[in-house]
């Protein structure tokens, strides 16, 4: 796993998974899933700091980023406009695990994807900071060098990636099933 771009023939990879708008056009791709993120925050920090109400007010925050998605900005869309807002990072990185970490220990606030935090928020480890603005999505795509020469295994797995994550909504941002309640007797 990496939080960059490979070259697949120069490392001798069969199939990635890049998650990205911006493929490149030797490349063949199979869209697999959406990626969703969400802005967010440790409870222990918004308690410190504020809830920001306004996305004007992030910039007074503390603003953690992920260098190749989006360090030193925030994009979101809201009403199919794109908005760019600058802010000041205190803290850049590449590994978006890492991201999580320092967000999770009360760091700041950051764009984290859905499928990494989703538990995150559903356990009330994170909160979900201004939902009315809704990070940019992404498309998580299959990449692999040539259709022609697709050994068995690999088109099956890709076969299976696509069953698994497509549909509407990838299993990570699809709500729970409800528990029926026992009556009591």
């Amino acid at each position: 796993m990496a939080d960059r771009s490979i070259d697949l023939a120069a490392e001798r990879i069969d199939l990635a998974v890049r998650i990205t708008n911006s493929l490149e056009p030797t490349m063949i791709a199979r869209p697999l899933a959406t990626c969703r993120s969400v802005l967010c925050a440790a409870p222990d920090y918004l308690r410190l700091h504020g809830e920001p109400r306004t996305l004007q007010a992030l910039q007074s925050h503390h603003c953690l980023t992920h260098a190749i998605v989006g360090a030193a900005q925030f994009r979101f869309r809201r009403k199919r406009q794109l908005i760019e807002l600058p802010v000041t990072d205190r803290m850049t990185t590449d590994d978006t695990a890492v991201l999580r970490r320092a967000v999770l220990e009360g760091g700041g606030i950051a764009i984290l994807p859905t499928y990494l935090v989703g538990d995150d928020l559903r356990q009330g480890r994170l909160v979900h900071v201004l939902p009315e603005f809704e990070p940019e999505t992404l498309g998580i795509h299959a990449i692999f060098l040539s259709r022609q020469h697709q050994p068995l295994a690999l088109r099956l797995l890709v076969d299976f990636f696509a069953e698994r994550f497509g549909g509407p909504a990838p299993p990570w941002d699809r709500a729970p099933p409800v528990k029926a309640r026992r009556k009591p007797s």
